[in-house]
């Protein structure tokens, strides 16, 4: 069985103890998380060097083989991973080629990271900042999430909450202004791997019923999902969350 930890390494990790708040780690440097959720998590990361460095980080969990997430250079927006390590340690290791590649990297999740800015179930629209959170506490009915783009670029929204699906998945993934049009649930088109719906245009609505229950929202820009390159987002999205 291979080791629960990647290390190849002559520095100290950069969060031994990490909790999922916004760390930058150093070429050869870690960051462990000893226990993860038991559901979904997101993980994002952004090269930080101001040079043309391509990035490449190490993530392991339990005592898996490490999964190799590339972090492309020049980047504006972060990348997104969501899984769900089912409550086993979860180690981040930079281990980029130019060793002046710092990679950014931060753990979403109800509990995790910076506290979340309360999203009211009143539907009024709440402004929110690339890599800022939202959470709220839903009512016992059918409700309405809604998004809004107020440009014409990408936006990225990951969603945690509610039951987790056959594969143990409770996140969700929406792309407003994506190249891939209309796709997910409703539409004939599948959406692209990794992603719960995308639309082609500047507004979408997640409707569900999940009773009393904790809903986390967090926005990446026009970001990326693992291996797709991001750009660069300008006028902040709003929120809105009512009953219907």
């Amino acid at each position: 069985m291979p080791p629960s930890e990647f290390t190849l390494f002559d520095q100290p990790p950069a969060a031994p103890d990490w909790n999922g708040l916004p760390v930058t780690l150093a070429v050869r440097q870690g960051a462990t998380m000893t226990q993860t959720p038991a559901g979904s998590m997101i993980l994002a990361f952004q090269n930080s060097s101001p040079m043309n460095n391509a990035g490449k980080l190490a993530l392991t969990s339990g005592g898996g083989q490490p999964q190799f997430l590339l972090a492309p250079a020049l980047a504006l927006q972060p990348t997104i991973l969501i899984s769900n390590w089912q409550a086993n340690n979860l180690n981040v290791t930079n281990i980029s080629a130019n060793n002046n590649t710092p990679i950014w990297i931060a753990a979403y999740g109800p509990g995790m990271g910076a506290l979340p800015v309360t999203l009211p179930t009143t539907g009024e629209p709440i402004p929110l900042p690339v890599n800022g959170t939202l959470q709220a506490i839903t009512e016992p009915q059918y409700m309405q999430l809604g998004f809004q783009a107020n440009s014409a670029n990408l936006c990225l929204f990951a969603i945690i909450g509610g039951p987790p699906d056959t594969s143990n998945n409770n996140a969700y993934a929406i792309a407003l202004n994506s190249q891939y049009g209309d796709t997910g649930p409703g539409h004939t088109t599948p959406a692209p791997a990794g992603y719960y719906a995308t639309t082609g245009g500047n507004s979408y609505s997640f409707d569900f019923n999940w009773g009393t229950s904790i809903l986390f929202v967090a926005f990446f820009g026009s970001g990326s999902i693992v291996n797709q390159p991001p750009r660069l987002m300008t006028a902040p999205p709003t929120i809105s969350l009512e009953a219907l």
